[in-house]
């Protein structure tokens, strides 16, 4: 079973209660996980983990307009409308390498996530959209 340890701070006469996370760095998190073969949905913290150790590639599916406003260090621009059913990505030629798949909620990924198993892809992952990312995002800079 797992504990959450709480840290208590005392400010002005209100106590605030914050969970300690030294706890659960990204390799405590990968040696617990195990990545299933197909399409499948992790949380944020799983992502952050597999993209912190590159376990796969990092594949943004917004528009270039939304990619260029904020995305994640190391993701590569793929818009899911330029994807399409069952086509091997020429940025990711493995089918064995992981994908993970991102976009601003989730949608859009779930899509090109789908695609890319009718593909042949063994492991595609979509954790999300950066609409609810805590990790930070970079910009590029025109």
């Amino acid at each position: 079973m797992k504990k959450a340890i709480l840290i208590s701070c005392l400010i002005g006469g209100f106590t605030f209660m914050f969970p300690s996370f030294a706890v659960s760095n990204s390799e405590k998190l990968l040696s617990e996980y195990t990545m299933p073969a197909g399409y499948s949905e992790v949380s944020q913290n799983i992502a952050y983990a597999l993209i912190e150790k590159n376990k796969g590639v990092l594949i943004d599916v917004r528009s270039p307009e939304e990619f260029a406003e904020g995305h994640i260090e190391g993701a590569i621009n793929i818009p899911v409308e330029t994807i399409k059913d069952g086509q091997i990505l020429q940025e990711a030629p493995d089918l064995n390498k992981p994908l993970l798949l991102y976009c601003r909620t989730g949608r859009r990924a779930t899509v090109a996530g789908q695609y890319l198993v009718n593909a042949g892809y063994k492991y595609v992952v979509n954790f999300g959209g950066v609409s609810t990312w805590q990790y930070g995002l970079i910009q590029d800079n025109d």
